[in-house]
């Protein structure tokens, strides 16, 4: 590998980093550290896509969208250049979540949850494509037990039961 590869794998692997500490973070309510690995996987992330264009793809959109219908063909069975608009929406939505925690957290934590849900669910679904469906070996399997972490913090996630308590405790005084 050159330097042109690392820079490829070493950004992505820091925005993966970046977004499976910062989502355990957010789940724990811890947001005075979450803003900053948060704020730090996206910004690896448009590394990582800038790093991509100009080692991989010689700035060529064209270049970037054969590259994924490859890949998506070696891995599904049917190249799917499309893809790589997914990969864009994960960069717009991150850089929309991320800034709203920095600049504004008490609005980020008492967003509607739909809000919440459509994003971070939207992000999780990419980040399992990405990390474990088209990912190396080396990467697949520390990336599927993060990602089975993070669902299993998501459905016992302490300050998620504390707000579902308090909402069904103010609909019974109600």
């Amino acid at each position: 590998m050159d330097g042109g590869d690392w820079a490829v794998r070493g950004t992505a692997w820091l925005a993966l980093a970046g977004y499976f500490i910062g989502a355990f973070l957010l789940l724990r309510g811890n947001t005075r550290l979450a803003k900053w690995v948060w704020g730090a996987g996206c910004d690896f992330n448009c590394l990582h896509i800038l790093a991509a264009f100009h080692f991989t793809h010689s700035w060529s959109h064209t270049a970037a969208v054969e590259h994924v219908a490859h890949q998506s063909e070696s891995v599904i069975g049917t190249p799917f250049g499309a893809g790589i608009w997914f990969n864009y929406v994960l960069t717009t939505l991150w850089i929309i979540d991320a800034s709203w925690l920095w600049w504004n957290p008490e609005s980020y934590a008492k967003r509607a949850k739909w809000i919440a849900r459509s994003i971070h669910g939207f992000l999780f679904f990419i980040v399992v494509n990405a990390a474990v469906v088209f990912a190396p070996d080396m990467v697949r399997w520390p990336s599927a037990v993060a990602c089975a972490a993070l669902v299993y913090f998501w459905f016992t996630n302490p300050v998620r039961g504390q707000k579902q308590a308090e909402s069904q405790s103010l609909h019974r005084s109600q």
